[in-house]
């Protein structure tokens, strides 16, 4: 089975309802980063394969916070699945080195995004705090090529382009086979912060990890 392609997802922005869990069947895994959905999921751009909430918004780059909650990045030696994938258990080490507090983990994310160091923490927040940061910083390559690593900017930009140009269209391609998307750390419903509870359901969802 040929397994999909996960990577921007450039188109007017449209809110994408959630699938309806089948009965009996509890929660599922993301096709992309592979940790559980928490309860939540969402078909891969119409298809059958099912995406977390969060990996969700490689196809949600226009929804009105989505320059809070993810950063574009340039890093062509690795796939959107293992970004995904990387930041992910990140996000998982440091919250609970974080102590699973939710303001804890807020400020963590914070201090981390201004690129300050957050703090003392334990051996497994340390490896995690330096993952992101390490992933972070692919973001000054992404802005020095096209002057942004907002996703909005970027993506606004990728769907007034005029691909009736075969150079434009070449160029497209090679701006979505490198750029990814790297979740912050944050995901509103309104104006609510959604993502400490994904984390805390995930935690309880990983035995090894509760």
């Amino acid at each position: 089975m040929t397994q999909p392609v996960f990577r921007l997802s450039v188109q007017p922005y449209r809110e994408i309802p959630p699938l309806k869990a089948e009965a009996g069947t509890g929660t599922s895994t993301c096709a992309c980063c592979g940790l559980p959905d928490s309860g939540v999921s969402f078909s891969w751009r119409g298809t059958d394969t099912r995406i977390c909430h969060v990996c969700n918004l490689l196809q949600s780059l226009n929804r009105p916070t989505i320059d809070r909650e993810a950063l574009l990045i340039w890093c062509p030696e690795l796939d959107q699945r293992q970004v995904s994938a990387l930041a992910a258990h990140a996000h998982l080490a440091l919250y609970r080195a974080s102590g699973r507090k939710p303001s804890a983990w807020e400020q963590s994310v914070t201090v981390l995004a201004e690129g300050r160091e957050p703090g003392m923490l334990p051996a497994a927040g340390v490896a995690a705090a330096q993952t992101l940061r390490t992933l972070f910083a692919r973001s000054d390559e992404a802005f020095r090529r096209l002057q942004s690593s907002a996703p909005s900017h970027v993506s606004i930009a990728m769907q007034i382009a005029d691909i009736s140009r075969q150079d434009v269209k070449d160029g497209l391609v090679f701006l979505l086979d490198n750029l990814k998307l790297l979740p912050l750390g944050r995901l509103y419903d309104g104006p609510d912060d959604i993502y400490p509870d994904i984390l805390e359901a995930r935690l309880r969802l990983l035995p090894h990890n509760s």
